[in-house]
């Protein structure tokens, strides 16, 4: 088969770069054909030489493409004889204008099965969608971990991920319209009471009020225009994770920008680093922190970077998560209800380093069997024979 993969942004420690190659690498590993087309190698009028070209599959990540509009107001994607995968890496709410377009052969591969499910309910024309997690891979130059010697690891803990302080959301909440500002807080103090609580499930809740009946009238866009309650979620629990952490009795480093912002008292903070460095990182820590970004059924793939580099992973949990891994035998667990008790489980797991080496082990294998980019490729290979 051939494929085209496009490489559009250069956001998120080119994390979307590294995502385009690692399945684009998968799938030739199968043998298919992988063309790209890179932002940062390309010329954006380029985009005109792929139309009436044929492929098997196209793929983008978290995808403008279906907005692209050709001078006849017809979908530029619509020219090119294939199907179109948009992999979305957030919430759908965030990619309500892209999901909208009806282009002719749409699909999507989300992260969770929760986003599937919306999707599915909200844009009936998208052909299809599956569920797949994103992942890492072993750090460049390691061919393999060495657990001999995982107790000199130079990092106790590690947490890579921006800071962003609430306050500031709270500062863009508050210049939306009235109604708009009172739904979102409305929403923050449900999700904030239930952190089980989707942001979908929130909203779903404020819509049966009588006096907001107004969402039920396009409830996918108004979810939209509620994003900063699931932002602000987002920022407060990371913001609460990571002063926990700093009251560890072990090091703890921080890698991402404006952690500076806030008061921290222990951790050693690291500029960021490109997206494909953070592998190495990994490599050198005992535990790597993850926190969801409000994710309920699905996974981040700082979980299985962090295992394939032969670290514990300390998560909040989701569906997922709980059917694959067990607190304390291959994974550790948090509660975001409970994010103070974060201190005391890390600092038992980390004086018992032979048990936390057995933990890291643990998960190793099964980020091994379940979490790899061969597992995703054969995700859009099966969707495509289907």
């Amino acid at each position: 088969m051939k494929f085209l993969i496009f490489e559009m942004k250069t956001v998120c420690y080119n994390s979307y770069l590294y995502f385009g190659d690692s399945i684009g690498y998968a799938l030739a590993k199968f043998g298919h054909e992988v063309e790209y087309f890179k932002v940062d190698e390309d010329r954006l009028e380029d985009l005109e030489n792929f139309v009436g070209q044929k492929y098997d599959a196209l793929i983008d990540f978290n995808s403008d493409l279906s907005k692209l509009f050709m001078d006849d107001d017809t979908y530029f994607l619509d020219h090119i004889e294939a199907p179109f995968f948009d992999v979305i890496l957030d919430h759908p709410l965030y990619h309500h204008d892209s999901l909208k377009q009806k282009i002719k052969n749409f699909n999507v591969v989300c992260l969770d099965s929760r986003h599937k499910d919306y999707i599915l309910k909200y844009y009936p024309h998208i052909k299809s969608v599956s569920v797949t997690p994103m992942t890492g891979e072993l750090a460049f130059g390691h061919d393999s971990i060495d657990w001999d010697s995982f107790e000199n690891r130079p990092y106790d803990i590690i947490f890579s991920g921006t800071y962003t302080d609430p306050v500031r959301i709270e500062t863009a909440i508050n210049k939306m319209p009235e109604i708009i500002v009172e739904n979102v807080y409305q929403l923050i103090d449900m999700m904030t009471a239930d952190s089980k609580l989707s942001i979908e499930d929130a909203v779903d809740i404020l819509s049966q009020n009588e006096f907001y009946d107004y969402i039920n009238s396009d409830k996918p866009l108004h979810t939209q225009s509620f994003y900063l309650a699931d932002t602000y979620i987002r920022c407060i629990n990371r913001k609460k994770l990571v002063q926990a952490l700093d009251k560890t009795s072990h090091n703890f480093h921080i890698f991402g920008a404006l952690w500076e912002e806030l008061d921290l008292k222990n951790a050693t903070l690291h500029r960021e680093i490109p997206f494909n460095l953070t592998f190495t990182v990994f490599a050198k820590s005992k535990i790597s922190v993850n926190i969801m970004p409000n994710f309920k059924a699905g996974s981040h793939d700082r979980v299985f970077s962090g295992q394939l580099n032969g670290a514990v992973s300390l998560t909040d949990s989701t569906t997922l998560l709980r059917s694959e891994y067990k607190d304390l035998e291959n994974i550790l667990f948090y509660d975001l209800n409970n994010i103070d008790a974060v201190t005391e489980k890390v600092d038992a797991a980390l004086s018992d380093e032979t048990g936390l080496k057995k933990i890291a082990q643990a998960g190793y294998e099964i980020a091994s069997k379940n979490h790899t980019w061969t597992n995703i490729a054969k995700v859009i290979l099966q969707e495509l024979s289907n």
